[in-house]
């Protein structure tokens, strides 16, 4: 290890190099959905890198916009079946696909030609979220370079399946509504039937509601399909990456990002992947993160990374960058 670091130092010196910053992919603790620890520090890394001559930079908290992942929140697949991974969602993430069902929500891969549908629904979370977005030509070389590794996958509700399913509904709590009319005349004990009734009544206004609702819905959009949310992954033999994803916010009631995750899950599962990543979280666990709270949904372990360590290539200058540095701090 001190000869390739000492390689890599000299490298840098060669080509004019002010330091030399490392960020090794290695895991420094796990904590629980709460933020307890689940595992003692992996200080091991930390001091061989020291050892070696490297700083540590201090260990950062937030979203970063650097390339580098300092806290992420993964969920161990290995050797699960799916059955057995979608019963460990949490409750609500088991809630919010039952209803995707009844919402006609369809989950798809996307073709090349499709990737600006899908930088659309990535721009309009930027704009909203305050994050940085891609340009068109970043998707299509991803899509290009990583071919069967990369899934671009978007969430579509069909307006007219939303409409008939409520629809069925609405006239199947007819036709039970009919028949327990009819057995209301003869019975001996009207209570029990006139709860019934009561509930068949709430469910059938919610249906007339729900068409309704469809159907305007359809007259907003100006069409019968639409994409409501979308993300892109890497599948790669060790793990999946969740790396970039969007929604529409008009459209969150279909919950269709849990749909699109799901089936991802499904997708790595089969194909043997041991760890399912969904990346970036801030390393806070105080209820202000909300990308945390969407993905502890999917019950996983957050973990902080080692960060990152530098060494200073030429001293004399790498000093006089860090008092500037601080100088212009002030």
């Amino acid at each position: 290890m001190q000869c390739f670091f000492d390689g890599l130092v000299q490298y840098a010196k060669h080509n004019k190099g002010l330091y030399l910053s490392v960020s090794p992919n290695a895991i420094y603790q796990e904590f629980d959905n709460d933020g307890q620890p689940i595992c003692t520090p992996k200080k091991q890394i930390l001091d061989t890198m020291c050892s070696l001559g490297f700083t540590h930079e201090p260990f950062k908290y937030g979203m970063q916009d650097t390339g580098v992942t300092v806290w992420q929140y993964v969920k161990k697949i290995d050797g699960q079946t799916y059955p057995e991974i979608s019963k460990s969602y949490h409750k609500m993430a088991k809630q919010y696909l039952k209803k995707n069902k009844l919402y006609q929500v369809n989950v798809r891969e996307l073709s090349r030609e499709e990737l600006p549908m899908f930088k659309q629904i990535i721009d309009d979370t930027a704009e909203r979220r305050h994050f940085l977005s891609k340009d068109l030509i970043y998707f299509e070389t991803a899509y290009d370079k990583f071919q069967d590794r990369i899934k671009f996958v978007v969430a579509e509700v069909c307006f007219s399946k939303y409409i008939q399913v409520a629809t069925d509904k609405l006239e199947k709590a007819n036709r039970d509504i009919d028949k327990l009319q009819q057995k209301r005349e003869t019975a001996a004990n009207k209570t029990r039937i006139d709860k019934q009734l009561s509930e068949l009544f709430k469910q059938r206004e919610n249906h007339k509601i729900r068409i309704e609702h469809g159907k305007q819905m359809r007259i907003h959009a100006g069409k019968d399909v639409i994409p409501v949310a979308a993300a892109m992954f890497i599948i790669m033999p060790q793990e999946t990456d969740y790396l970039f994803s969007g929604s529409y916010e008009e459209y969150s009631e279909f919950y269709a990002p849990y749909q699109i995750q799901d089936y991802m899950l499904q997708i790595s599962q089969k194909l043997g992947v041991k760890t399912y990543n969904f990346l970036g979280i801030d390393g806070k666990f105080d209820g202000t993160d909300g990308v945390l709270k969407f993905k502890t949904q999917f019950e996983g372990v957050a973990q902080q990374l080692i960060g990152t360590f530098d060494i200073p290539v030429n001293k004399f200058k790498y000093n006089m960058y860090i008092k500037l540095k601080k100088l212009i701090a002030r």
